[in-house]
């Protein structure tokens, strides 16, 4: 179904849904027209893309990735998000935290499965929703919109390619319209490229964005990983653990759009948030560096009752590709 259609949406009103017609908030590449023209116009002037490749249909959502929308109160975004996931991944999975717009009930419309928790974090979403994957492979993806769905496969072929066990998306190699212009976007950038600066230091790596939330993972390589994050902190947890055990990390460009709709959950005026990022990143940075460790049995033993996921093998060495 095309993102910019009217379609039902549950809304919140007292203490019951009503289910009425809107307009979805997103159209994914609605202004990548003129942008994706001149450039396909190029590659084929050059012989390195033919009109028959364009014409070729989309493929099949991938049934060996899942896609993973931590959301709370984002009941203008979601739906548009999970349609557009579900154009890559053979599953979405929408942990929802305790909203009161009704973000749930408009995920599931939108076909997700949605998993309820806590309301404990972003990171405490993460982990538990990894825990209802039976796919090789797990892709995270924001629910305002600043993540495009169409990057997934990006993400996930270093993965299915045997080169990477973890790959981030960038945003300063594939570009953000979010992080300039003002003293929030400098503060956030700067941050970003401090903590980005000191994790390279510290494990001899060559990433770009360590706080991109847009990233895919081997299953049962996140499941092996000590994480502790219960909130906006599990990025860069995830890239110092990952990092730590050894296994092999990659970068691939992303881009990220402005927020489509509401408001984010950081706040840098609330002296809670340098704390909560400075404590994780010494935690991290203190992390003795380990062999790496076979994914697959560390997810057997881990829980005997999941099911055995499949083509997981340890690295034998780490690499940061791009």
């Amino acid at each position: 179904m095309p993102a910019h259609t009217a379609t039902p949406a549950s809304v919140l009103t007292g203490t019951h849904f009503r289910t009425v017609a809107r307009r979805d908030v997103i159209r994914f590449g609605g202004d990548d027209h003129r942008f994706v023209a001149l450039r396909a116009h190029r590659l084929i002037r050059q012989g390195t893309l033919s009109l028959a490749e364009l014409a070729e249909p989309d493929p099949a959502p991938d049934p060996e990735v899942t896609a993973v929308i931590p959301a709370r109160n984002e009941a203008a975004t979601v739906a548009s998000v999970v349609r557009e996931c579900r154009h890559y991944a053979g599953r979405v999975l929408v942990v929802e935290g305790g909203s009161t717009d009704g973000t749930a009930e408009i995920a599931a419309l939108a076909g997700a499965e949605v998993i309820r928790d806590h309301g404990l974090g972003k990171g405490a979403a993460l982990r538990l929703a990894v825990e209802h994957v039976v796919t090789p492979y797990c892709v995270f993806v924001d629910a305002d919109g600043s993540h495009d769905p169409i990057d997934i496969p990006l993400l996930v072929a270093p993965l299915k390619a045997g080169r990477a066990d973890h790959v981030g998306g960038s945003r300063l190699l594939g570009g953000s319209d979010e992080l300039h212009g003002g003293i929030d976007e400098f503060l956030r950038l700067a941050g970003s490229a401090f903590i980005t600066c000191v994790i390279n230091r510290r494990f001899g790596a060559r990433l770009s964005d360590s706080q991109n939330g847009f990233r895919a993972l081997r299953t049962a390589v996140f499941r092996a990983l000590p994480l502790r994050a219960r909130h906006t902190t599990i990025e860069m947890e995830m890239i110092m653990a990952t990092l730590a055990a050894g296994y092999r990390l990659a970068e691939v460009p992303t881009h990220e759009r402005p927020r489509a709709a509401g408001f984010s959950k950081i706040s840098l005026a609330r002296p809670g948030t340098w704390f909560s990022y400075g404590f994780c990143l010494l935690r991290g940075l203190c992390t003795r560096r380990t062999a790496p460790r076979d994914a697959a049995a560390a997810d057997a033993a881990s829980s005997p009752h999941r099911p055995a996921p499949r083509e997981f093998s340890a690295p034998s060495a780490l690499s940061v590709e791009r």
